[in-house]
């Protein structure tokens, strides 16, 4: 039923924008071998299945250009030669420096948003390596599946940082709203520059 509607759909855009055409082949189901059924436009203006599977490009690799891949591996800081505050990521995991010498976290990959290029990260684990102020938080209640940061790659050295803080699951409350970004920023859009891959 649902393969119908989308042959439906796809015949009658045919019809409309290839009247002009004798024949015009559309590649609707691509399988693991690039075999494909195909389906050609007739002179009379009619939708006629291919015989068998045929070996034909996908159009979409030919009219729609590839998304830009995008990494965010690397350590990423407001200013690579004297800041504090630190970001490294590697793969799905990253860790922060949200206060220095107070509280160091890892973070894990929640999920990713390739229309903007952006990533949310949730708090991995209770951190092990805190200092007074580190201790003195609830750190139970922040492991959860609610965001803590979102990151949006601008370009290959550069990006926005946003931090919410950190989710209390009980209170249902954002508790540690400041990072070490905020305190270096100029601006109040937090710009970290990649430090090093």
């Amino acid at each position: 039923m649902y393969l119908r509607k989308i042959l439906y759909t796809i015949g009658f855009l045919l019809l409309l924008s290839c009247k002009e055409k004798k024949q015009e082949v559309v590649q609707i189901k691509k399988t693991k071998s690039d075999t494909s059924v195909a389906y050609s436009i007739q002179e009379n203006d009619t939708l006629q299945q291919s015989k068998g599977p045929i070996n034909i490009k996908s159009v979409e690799d030919k009219t729609s250009p590839k998304e830009e891949e995008y990494s965010p591996d690397g350590n990423w800081q407001v200013d690579c030669k004297k800041g504090a505050g630190s970001l490294s990521i590697d793969g799905n995991e990253a860790s922060l420096t949200v206060l220095y010498n107070q509280i160091y976290i890892d973070m894990k990959e929640l999920k990713k948003y390739d229309f903007e290029k952006g990533i949310a990260y949730t708090l991995k684990e209770v951190p092990e390596d805190i200092g007074n102020i580190g201790r003195g938080l609830n750190w139970k209640e922040y492991v959860n599946n609610e965001p803590i940061a979102y990151l949006k790659i601008i370009d290959e050295n550069t990006m926005l940082f946003y931090w919410y803080g950190f989710y209390n699951k009980t209170t249902k409350q954002r508790e540690c709203k400041e990072t070490n970004f905020q305190q270096e920023s100029k601006t109040k859009e937090i710009i970290l520059k990649r430090c090093s891959p």
